[in-house]
């Protein structure tokens, strides 16, 4: 089994931490900046930090386990990125590359999950190949 740091998904999570961290730093100082600058920051550390240590549990139940964590830390992620939009520490167009990225985590989370479940099934699954599909994306409402 490959590294967990060669997973696009998790190479892509890491991305979106770093594209948090720089967005964070050019907000004001105000509590509500800095109480989502917070939860925003953990949440999305949370994507990478769950994909790592679920991978060490290898293609179990314990590994479905953890990318679910994730997938609910990018759901989360998602949250805080469109309500810095909703009051105003950002305008959209500065976080759209960050929501668009986020998402492409959260497909490729949820082809994961339903590969190594369907795998675990005994479903028969095309190689070890996962199939991604980019035109289901969730809506920016």
């Amino acid at each position: 089994m490959s590294d967990y740091r060669d997973l696009i998904f998790y190479q892509k999570a890491r991305e979106v931490v770093k594209g948090i961290n720089h967005l964070i730093k050019t907000w004001s100082k105000t509590m509500q900046a800095q109480e989502i600058s917070r939860q925003l920051l953990r949440s999305a550390m949370s994507i990478g930090a769950n994909i790592a240590e679920g991978h060490g549990r290898h293609e179990g139940a314990e590994y479905i386990h953890y990318l679910l964590i994730a997938q609910g830390s990018a759901n989360e992620t998602d949250h805080w990125l469109n309500t810095a939009v909703d009051i105003g520490l950002s305008p959209k167009e500065n976080i759209e590359g960050l929501l668009s990225k986020n998402n492409e985590v959260r497909r490729m989370l949820t082809s994961s999950i339903n590969t190594l479940k369907a795998k675990r099934a005994g479903h028969n699954v095309r190689g070890e190949s996962v199939t991604y599909n980019d035109e289901a994306q969730p809506s920016d409402e």
